[in-house]
Order: structure tokens, then sequence, then C-alpha cells
């Protein structure tokens, strides 16, 4: 082969890429909700009560310039309402956030008196300022400077849960952080930004998620989940697909199972695994791991393998589940 036919073979395989992937803009992506176990196992508790955690924390703000101006307001933010370690309105939020998520969740009766175990615990938050800046030099004569303000908030939630007695049922710690930017090409700007948002509200944020997070430690919960369905050259995937893209799973179970019989392999196999998906989705979980296992043998694709294996795991989640429940009859 010549380099100019190497050179038009490569072209090609470049462009039949471009397609390919340009294609993949059109996957089928639906959503399940997902029934997960707790990590911690609290055996027989169906009651419980929650104690108000401590709360300790500290507040970085940016202090770079105007050193002693900013320490004052800082000072006197900080001290005089917002941030000491006794600051009662953060506890009184943690406290009335958690038992609300906990509620939510209906796994536990919450009680305010006696219970079958005891939720209490830590709080320790950050909020951390960090300014940076970088040179321009396409700007316009004067703002040559670009800053950019970084806010970081973390939350930590350590918690111990404790039965009648004072045993200790299980204990662990939770962590949320997010971050916050503000750019100007002007300092003072920036951080006059910063200023106009409450520190207060974003440590609550950051508590509050930390909360949700505990609940899952301890408690059966829900999470919303993707699963990328397989497709092939056909209108029956393409209805099937959207069908299910739609909620109508009814319609497209019809639709693949259609495609079951196709003398198209590739979508055959697209059947079989998408088949997997909707028993998944109305929680047959054995028929749905019979399916991936077929769909792995069929293709050596690893994906379905993972599939097949995500499924053993859900199962065993469920064999917990049900255990732990026949505790609490």
């Amino acid at each position: 082969m010549n380099m100019q036919d190497t050179m038009s073979t490569l072209l090609k395989a470049t462009l039949l890429a471009v397609l390919f992937f340009g294609l993949g803009g059109c996957t089928s992506v639906v959503k399940l909700n997902v029934k997960h176990a707790p990590e911690m196992d609290m055996g027989p508790t169906r009651t419980l009560s929650v104690a108000r955690f401590t709360v300790s924390g500290q507040v970085n703000l940016d202090v770079a310039n105007d050193r002693d101006a900013w320490s004052n307001l800082v000072k006197n933010a900080v001290v005089g309402s917002f941030a000491a370690p006794s600051d009662v309105s953060v506890q009184e939020n943690q406290y009335s956030s958690l038992v609300d998520a906990l509620t939510r969740n209906g796994y536990y009766q919450i009680s305010t008196g006696m219970a079958d175990a005891k939720l209490s615990g830590h709080v320790d938050y950050r909020v951390d300022d960090s300014l940076s800046s970088q040179e321009n030099k396409k700007a316009e004569e004067g703002k040559r400077m670009t800053y950019t303000l970084t806010r970081t908030v973390e939350a930590t939630l350590h918690f111990l849960v404790t039965d009648q007695r004072g045993m200790v049922l299980g204990n662990s710690q939770v962590k949320h952080a997010s971050e916050k930017k503000w750019t100007d090409d002007s300092e003072k700007e920036v951080r006059e930004r910063a200023q106009q948002l409450s520190v207060s509200s974003y440590v609550m944020d950051e508590i509050s998620a930390a909360n949700a997070l505990l609940v899952k430690k301890i408690a059966p919960h829900y999470v919303m989940e993707s699963r990328v369905l397989e497709d092939c050259d056909s209108e029956q995937s393409k209805q099937g697909n959207k069908a299910a893209e739609n909620g109508d799973w009814l319609a497209a179970a019809s639709h693949w199972q259609a495609m079951s019989s196709s003398g198209d392999a590739q979508c055959r196999h697209a059947a079989e695994y998408n088949l997997g998906v909707f028993d998944e989705s109305e929680g047959r979980l054995g028929e749905a791991l019979m399916r991936f296992e077929n769909a792995f043998a069929f293709t050596r694709n690893a994906k379905f393998s993972a599939d097949a294996e995500r499924i053993r795991q859900r199962m065993r989640e469920e064999e917990r589940m049900k255990q732990n429940e026949a505790k609490r009859q």
C-alpha cells in the first residue's frame, strides 16, 4: 500500500470515528429509583431519639489586604453572632435539619422520650477563603489582572448510636464540602461580592447535606440512578428506547421483545440487555441478573459483566434489608 492509499485509509477511519462518536449523542438514558441498604446495621432499632450535637468551627475569611480593617470585621462577625463554637443557632439548625431528614426517610420513628437507640455527635465546620490573581494581557488598559476569591465550606459530622444500655451500635462520620467562586477584574469588587452573601447560610447548606449523608448511613434510602440503554439499527430499537425514556416501560418491553427474534445479533443482544434494565426497574433482580449474564456471555462486553455484578450487590443489599426488617418485627 503506497503513502497516498495509507493516508486515504486513515482519513476514512477518522471520518467514521467522528461519525460514530457524533451519533453517541443519541444515547438513550433512563432513570431508576433504586433502594439501598444502610451502611450501618442498627439491628432491631425502631425508635430513635436525637440529641443536639455539639458544634465547633473555624471561619478564615480573606484578609489579604486592609488586614486591620478586615480583621476587625471578621472578629465582630464571627465572635459576635455566628461562628463561635458555642453558637446555639448552628446547633439548633443542625438538630432540626437532622430530625426532619430522618422523619422524611421514615424508617425510624423519632422519639423525644424513651427510644430503642440514641443518636448523638459533634459538628465540625470550616470556612476558608483563598484569593488568587492572574494576568490578562488581552484586557483593556487598567484591567490587566483577574482576581478570583474561592470560598471552601466543609462540614463534618461525627456521630454515635447507642442502645438503651449505652452499648455502641455504631459510630462513624460523614463529610460534605463545596466551593463558591467570585471572579472580577477588581480585587475590591471580588471581596465586596463575597461579603454580600451570608457565610452562615453556606455552613448550614453543608451541614444539611452532611445530615442527609448521615441518614443514608443508618437507614434504607432511595437513590436516583441512570442506566444507558443499548441500541441497534432498527425501528423497534428506536421506538423501544424512546418509550422507556418517556417512562412507558410496557411499550418499551413490547418493542424489545420483538427485537429478541431479530436476525441481527446486535439487536438481539440490545434487546436482552434492555429487558434486563426493565426487570431491574420492576424489582425482578433475579431475571435482570440472568439477562445481563446472557448479554455478557454472547458479547464478552465488560459493561454487561459490571451490570451483572451491580445486580448481585443489590441482591445482597436486599437480603440484608429483609434480615434487618425481620429483627424489627
